[in-house]
């Protein structure tokens, strides 16, 4: 109907102006061929010098002697996605093992659960804003009982993932083919609608639970983190949080504060680290090196691309993903 409409108003329009929507149309298509010039550019040119092995990092990961080897709260880079841990989970989710942060994200979700020991038989874990992520199914096919959660379809906030297919309503559509058995994952996944901002606390006892880019969108800085908070007092002594959100790689000062979504600074992360272990809990050592690669360096710019990737501009901002691990505190 709406294309009906918009194809009436520009036949209605005088000609010098259809032309000039025309020619606008052209530019566009102009824009989004040089983002594909470029974006094939940059992949070769990463291709070749990492052949030739032109840029050694010398930085060496932070360690943090409280949590397994290779465990730390830490930016996407180029690095990352070279590790084998990289394409192996890539492979076990059924996802492309691109040069995407979201990509980034699940992989890293994965693998800190891994190397903490939830991914197995016995464990129960909870996700939070879920969407159609391929967690849910990788982590059932390990043996964890999961439960998904997401805001509920009748919620007006809703709306855009629904309308983006990037919302959970129940358990049928959540598993993704090749991923779980459809018998096992039915046995161990279940649903729950859950307000991000009003986590019910009745939800308790979980050896784990994560969200992917989620908490960014709940309005405001102290919104996401008050959510992070709360996800932790579902966990029992001991248990793992692992969460991702978008990181400015630009500015320890100027930031998106509120709004649809918002974006963490440095100083930001740093004082969430000391209030959540004023609490008694832990919080893996920031490794916040932003890595020297190509990638690391290439900036996508909207309409974004399928790869690369790992830094975009969002407004005026540069931003990466960051992912934070957290231990429960208490007794176990």
């Amino acid at each position: 109907m709406f294309k009906d409409i918009a194809r009436r108003a520009f036949r209605a329009m005088p000609d010098h102006v259809r032309e000039d929507v025309r020619a606008k149309r052209a530019e566009f298509r102009g824009i989004g061929q040089m983002k594909d010039n470029q974006r094939l550019l940059a992949l070769r040119v990463d291709a070749i010098e990492r052949r030739l092995g032109m840029y050694p990092d010398p930085h060496v990961a932070v360690v943090d002697e409280r949590f397994p080897a290779g465990v730390s709260s830490r930016l996407c880079t180029q690095a990352e996605m070279e590790q084998p841990w990289y394409a192996g989970w890539c492979s076990i989710l059924g996802v492309e093992p691109v040069a995407h942060r979201k990509v980034w994200e699940f992989a890293y979700i994965s693998e800190m659960l891994d190397r903490t020991g939830m991914l197995a038989e016995g464990r129960h874990g909870i996700g939070f804003g879920v969407g159609r992520e391929p967690l849910i199914s990788g982590f059932a096919a390990r043996g964890a009982s999961v439960l998904a959660t997401d805001l509920a379809a009748d919620d007006q906030e809703a709306f855009g993932w629904v309308k983006s297919d990037q919302h959970a309503t129940g358990v049928d559509g959540l598993l993704k083919p090749g991923v779980c058995d459809p018998d096992r994952f039915h046995d161990l996944v279940s649903f729950r609608a859950v307000d991000m901002r009003a986590v019910p606390s009745v939800l308790q006892g979980f050896d784990f639970c994560w969200s992917t880019c989620a908490f960014e969108h709940l309005g405001s800085l102290e919104a996401g983190l008050d959510f992070v908070e709360a996800s932790v007092r579902t966990l029992r002594p001991g248990g793992i949080a692992v969460h991702t959100t978008e990181f400015n790689l630009g500015s320890n000062d100027d930031t998106l504060t509120t709004g649809g979504t918002v974006v963490y600074r440095e100083r930001d992360v740093l004082a969430f680290r000391d209030r959540m272990e004023a609490q008694g809990h832990e919080v893996a050592a920031f490794d916040l090196h932003q890595g020297v690669g190509l990638l690391d360096a290439y900036t996508d710019v909207p309409p974004y691309a399928e790869e690369p990737v790992l830094r975009f501009n969002l407004a005026s901002y540069r931003l990466t993903s960051i992912g934070i691990v957290i231990r429960a505190g208490g007794a176990a």
